[in-house]
């Protein structure tokens, strides 16, 4: 046998085994395919029953959040309103000179009115 025959026939061995592992590919990569649009299917399905048989459970929880979150939400708005309320109290009751010095403030901070 010549080198060129024996060349030849591992060419060929080569390309034999070359299309059986790219036809065993091609049938992997179609079971995965399968398998994986079963699988897709199988958890949409689940998915929809659970939506469906908790969609109650759900509905009252998101409900309550929604009420949880309206009542802290007027909470801190009372408590801004009454810190403003105490801010303007405030202010219109403590009224101070604008100069310590200020003679005529002297005489409207006197303790007494009894001259």
């Amino acid at each position: 046998m010549s080198y060129a025959e024996e060349i030849e026939r591992a060419a060929e061995e080569c390309r034999r085994r070359s299309s059986l592992l790219l036809d065993e590919l091609e049938q992997i990569n179609r079971r995965t395919a399968d398998t994986s649009r079963e699988l897709a299917d199988q958890s949409a399905a689940e998915m929809r029953e659970f939506w469906s048989t908790h969609a109650a459970e759900l509905e009252r929880a998101r409900a309550e959040a929604e009420e949880k979150e309206r009542l802290e939400t007027e909470a801190r708005e009372q408590r801004e309103a009454i810190a403003r309320s105490i801010a303007a109290r405030k202010a219109n009751r403590d009224v101070l000179p604008i100069d310590q010095e200020d003679e005529e403030a002297a005489f409207y901070q006197r303790e007494t009115w009894l001259i």
